[in-house]
């Protein structure tokens, strides 16, 4: 069925993510298996139309399947057909004439300003290896921005003290540079000089490390961000991508440029920041609607 030569070709071509091919992966095994199971026999690429691609939307609409997750799916056989027909494998595209389903507009969560001063400046995450680390771990998302997975990834060499920048390895392996704060310098110099005194013989080249002095994972990350939001928001999500909500909404609310902040987030395209502001608006409304007088009558 293709499956595996078109992951190949986003994993070394395109170069992926790890958690984007297994996303892929698992809506083109979805999607065949429902055929199999509808014709009684694998199905050929080349017979697919358009009319079982939207019984299959059908299919996933009844089990409760969300359309924001039907509309991925969707891109991802999009994608797919695009591949096969590039390796001359067919010659059209039957996804294009499926209609996708309307999905409401999410706005992204995120920290008010205070919270997260308060969070910072008034926590106490404590003078030990793990406080420490964990105290860096808030910092270092809300003041930069970066994906979790970034974070994970982010090589003590790649952090440059004197600049106040990190260098950093984003999606389909593009580097930006990415500034810090004073006050994040402050936090870094005194985790690292902490997991040189516990972990002195570590030959890890990686800045963050589990208290057992080895690379750290996506759900301590959770975690560590998770219980610490909590203590100052009720916000229904509590994230580290939330963070990354965080820094884009409140660099626009304090008068950042669009474009800049496509450029910190690591953003491919305009579009995909111009989510933020969508909160920036929604503020601006809220105090109109305060503020004005007659905006109450």
């Amino acid at each position: 069925m293709f499956i595996e030569e078109f992951i190949n070709h986003l994993r070394f071509t395109k170069r992926y993510s790890k958690h984007t091919l297994i996303a892929y992966e698992n809506d083109l095994n979805q999607f065949f298996k429902y055929l199999t199971d509808y014709f009684g026999k694998e199905p050929d690429v080349k017979t697919i139309h358009h009319r079982l691609i939207r019984r299959w939307i059908v299919h996933n609409t009844e089990q409760n399947i969300s359309a924001r997750s039907i509309n991925r799916k969707i891109s991802t056989l999009q994608s797919f057909y695009k591949f096969l027909i590039q390796e001359s494998i067919v010659e059209n595209n039957p996804v294009e004439k499926v209609l996708t389903p309307k999905t409401k507009k999410r706005l992204p969560f995120f920290v008010q300003e205070e919270k997260m001063n308060h969070l910072i400046d008034e926590c106490d995450f404590g003078n030990n290896f793990e406080g420490l680390r964990n105290r860096l771990i808030i910092e270092m998302l809300y003041a930069t921005g970066i994906r979790r997975s970034e974070l994970i990834n982010l090589k003590q060499t790649n952090v440059d003290l004197f600049k106040r920048t990190i260098k950093v390895l984003g999606k389909r392996n593009k580097e930006r540079i990415v500034p810090f704060t004073e006050e994040v310098v402050s936090s870094i110099q005194a985790y690292i000089s902490k997991k040189t005194q516990d972990f002195p013989a570590t030959a890890s080249e990686f800045l963050f490390l589990t208290k057992k002095g080895t690379k750290m994972y996506d759900k301590l990350v959770y975690r560590v961000v998770n219980r610490h939001i909590e203590l100052v928001s009720t916000i229904e999500k509590k994230s580290p991508h939330v963070l990354r909500h965080t820094y884009a909404t409140h660099l626009l609310n304090n008068g950042a440029d669009l474009n800049a902040i496509k450029e910190l987030l690591g953003h491919s395209s305009l579009a995909a920041t111009q989510v933020y502001t969508h909160n920036t608006f929604e503020k601006l409304n809220s105090i109109y609607k305060h503020a004005h007088p007659r905006a109450k009558i």
